[in-house]
């Protein structure tokens, strides 16, 4: 008899009905015994739910295939079944082998696709704090841990992804000045925030911008705090190159939560990702920067914060940038858990929450913000080709100032 393949979506029953299987892969991915074992009984539960499982079959397929579409599972969990709970984390689970998989063949220690995977620990966690009961829920997310997109290297998490802020860096071909050059089309106010983000308020500038034959002449910049100046400044033609363009290859910087986002560790990440992704990606273009959208990035953190904070020095590591269109609701979400907006003066727990409830009780408004770290010491707008073997020869190196500059 032919054996069955359990990875593949269709049999997502079959591997359900493995005996040990779905609590073996289940503590793999370091979840606890605790809830592994509850994720055990739910798979038992789902065997007998025959209108669902097709139902999981269906999401196990998309969530890999390119049609996935996380709206069309905003109905699950339907009820508070632990077959229910745990539905979307079932096809991730199946998965596994082929991830394991996609990691030997890159080289990539096994540690590190543990380490990334603790993700789902500490979304159950969070599922269980936000309801009481323990769950999962972020499979739009994980599916791309699942997939080799996002990788957790130490304190940090990495996505190479494509460069899409709203803005040009300048490179000062004499100096090594770095300027952030706002692109046009959009409006700010008094404050250097975009018009259209929560809270926006007061009369609006509309941003110029100048460009002549490849080179920026005229923009509105971003000031040490974070956010643009209201008046523009001019740069002297043959005097700046862009740092990075539109499209550009960048790393994506995610923070995961469970831990203090403790300084040397962010650093060490850091300096883990300027060797890996070279190392195991040298089949794709370098990365020319790290960037970064977090509520930790709102500037105001910096005012209600103690100089040497985790969040402060974090910030500060970065070049801040304003994002159009930001709302509150991922500093809620974070800081107040579970309460969100709803959260009272009772209610407050510690420092961070203390001070900021306060901040936006002064009529302040904690919204999102975009971070960028940035090639240094030589030009940044040097573009490294591939071989014809397909390789790049440009490693990316991490300066002493923790930021990227690139090497031979």
């Amino acid at each position: 008899m032919e054996a069955v393949n359990l990875n593949e979506p269709a049999n997502i029953a079959t591997y359900l009905r493995t005996p040990g299987r779905v609590r073996a892969d289940a503590e793999w991915c370091g979840i606890s015994r605790e809830y592994s074992a509850q994720i055990e009984a739910a798979a038992e539960e789902m065997i007998g739910r025959a209108g669902r499982l097709e139902d999981l079959a269906r999401c196990a397929a998309s969530l890999f295939d390119g049609t996935w579409n996380e709206s069309g599972w905003q109905d699950t969990p339907r009820d508070d079944s632990a077959s229910e709970r745990f539905f979307l984390l079932f096809p991730l689970l199946q998965h596994l082998p082929v991830l394991q998989e996609w990691y030997a063949v890159r080289g990539i220690p096994e540690r590190i696709m543990a380490d990334t995977l603790t993700d789902l620990q500490i979304w159950i966690d969070t599922n269980a704090e936000r309801t009481g009961m323990p769950g999962f829920k972020e499979v739009g997310w994980l599916r791309l841990h699942f997939s080799g997109q996002v990788i957790r290297l130490g304190r940090l998490q990495f996505q190479p992804s494509k460069y899409l802020f709203p803005f040009t860096p300048l490179f000062n071909k004499t100096t090594g000045e770095v300027r952030i050059a706002a692109h046009g089309g959009r409006a700010i106010t008094a404050k250097g925030v975009f018009s259209d983000s929560e809270g926006a308020e007061g009369k609006t500038i509309e941003l110029e911008f100048v460009e002549d034959k490849g080179e920026i002449t005229k923009a509105h910049v971003v000031n040490e705090d974070g956010y643009i100046e209201t008046k523009p400044v001019t740069f002297e033609p043959g005097t700046w190159e862009k740092a990075l363009r539109e499209g550009d290859p960048v790393l994506a910087l995610h923070i995961p939560a469970g831990e203090p986002l403790d300084y040397e560790a962010c650093m060490e990440s850091y300096r883990m990702a300027a060797d890996f992704f070279p190392r195991h990606f040298c089949d794709t273009p370098p990365r020319l920067a790290i960037t970064c959208s977090s509520w930790l990035f709102y500037p105001g953190l910096c005012d209600i914060l103690p100089e040497d904070s985790n969040i402060v020095r974090f910030q500060r590591t970065f070049h801040r940038l304003p994002l159009p269109g930001a709302k509150a609701n991922q500093t809620y979400e974070r800081v107040f858990t579970p309460y969100g907006r709803t959260i009272t003066e009772n209610q407050l727990k510690n420092t961070l929450q203390r001070n900021l409830f306060k901040h936006i009780r002064a009529g302040n408004t904690p919204i999102t913000g975009g971070g960028l770290l940035l090639p240094i010491g030589q030009s940044a707008a040097r573009r490294v080709e591939p071989t014809t073997t397909g390789d790049y020869s440009c490693r990316l190196q991490l300066a002493p100032s923790f930021r990227f500059i690139f090497g031979s």
